[in-house]
């Protein structure tokens, strides 16, 4: 059987038009339709292990202590406010905000077991990661004693009403 010459071309172009179709659907309205928001919470540290530093600052040092510039990223793609509130659960640790530019050092908050973070003080990337700033430090430490090896440090970060735990081990790098 003979396919007319009109025919054939219709249904050319119903092909046509059925395969736009469904690429317009898949590059436009099928990311929207199964758009998800990221989720509140600690990406890093979650019971890494971590090693202990000396650091220093300007003219201030921190002795076996740990940067969480390098180690805390958070994670979330809705706005629940200017503020991440930080609590440090594990006895005998604390944390100092400190921002040092290469010439100017600025310790803001000295030996607190709860902190108020400005959302500012963090980078918020296109995938929703948000990790601190450079220039801005906030150092775990104990003050009072040497931090045992392994020695768990856990950690609450509260963002609006969504809460979430850190966590990491400290470790002493070999000698």
């Amino acid at each position: 059987m003979k396919i007319s010459y009109e025919t054939a071309f219709r249904a050319k172009v119903l092909f046509l038009a059925l395969v736009f179709a469904i690429l317009i659907f898949k590059v436009v309205y099928y990311p929207l339709l199964t758009h998800k928001v990221v989720p509140y919470g600690v990406a890093a540290p979650k019971g890494q292990i971590v090693l202990l530093e000396n650091i220093t600052l300007g003219n201030y040092t921190w002795k076996n202590s740990v940067d969480m510039q390098k180690h805390l990223i958070l994670k979330s793609s809705e706005d629940y406010g200017n503020s991440v509130f930080l609590e440090i659960q594990t006895p005998g640790w604390c944390a100092d905000v400190a921002f040092w530019d290469g010439q100017k050092f600025i310790v803001s908050e000295k030996c607190v077991r709860k902190l108020v973070i400005p959302k500012y003080l963090f980078v918020i990337t296109p995938g929703f990661y948000w990790y601190v700033e450079p220039g801005y430090h906030l150092i775990f430490y104990k003050p009072e004693g040497r931090p045992e090896n392994y020695e768990l440090v856990n950690f609450t970060v509260t963002y609006g009403e969504k809460i979430d735990w850190g966590a990491f081990k400290v470790a002493y790098g070999k000698s």
